[in-house]
């Protein structure tokens, strides 16, 4: 596979490093591999991020954003139960993903993501503590059915958290 040439050095870093990552672990990608495979420059990496890491935290970012504005989510309503089905099946989408990312001890990235959002988006609604409880909570579920092999559907891993919150 090949990196598409219609975006900016950033995007095909990134692209580069997805497809490195279907192949090899996280931590075998150098980034001399990567801007090869990117067609830049390391200086041109450095650039746009600072690490390995941080090519993966401004992704997981922008697909997040996205996925917000295009599920149309509100989070100051009561309708928790549509949101944790969404927020699976989205989580499903990139399953394969998370899982290299968790057999290369690098999930915590996620993790990060998830508190990025809760704190955002429950602001003014939860104090920081709950909106990070939730997110811990929420992420660790998510680990557990990615570790199960995601056999549970959206809808019964969103059936699950709302009893768990019930109490």
């Amino acid at each position: 596979m090949t990196v598409k040439r219609d975006g900016t050095v950033a995007d095909y870093i990134t692209q580069a490093f997805l497809l490195l990552l279907q192949k090899k672990s996280f931590h075998d990608i150098k980034i001399n591999e990567l801007c090869e495979k990117a067609g830049v420059t390391r200086m041109s990496f450095y650039r746009n991020f600072d690490s390995k890491e941080d090519v993966l935290r401004k992704w997981l970012r922008v697909i997040t954003d996205e996925w917000l504005a295009e599920s149309g989510i509100s989070f100051k309503h009561n309708d928790s139960r549509k949101y944790f089905i969404l927020l699976f099946k989205h989580m499903g989408e990139y399953r394969e993903f998370c899982s290299r990312l968790y057999k290369d001890g690098m999930l915590h990235l996620v993790k990060d993501e998830y508190d990025r959002v809760f704190l955002s988006v429950y602001k003014g609604v939860y104090d920081e503590y709950k909106s990070y409880f939730l997110a811990g909570g929420i992420f660790n579920i998510f680990q557990r059915w990615l570790i199960g092999g995601c056999v549970e559907t959206p809808e019964e891993l969103a059936d699950k958290l709302e009893r768990i919150l019930e109490k």
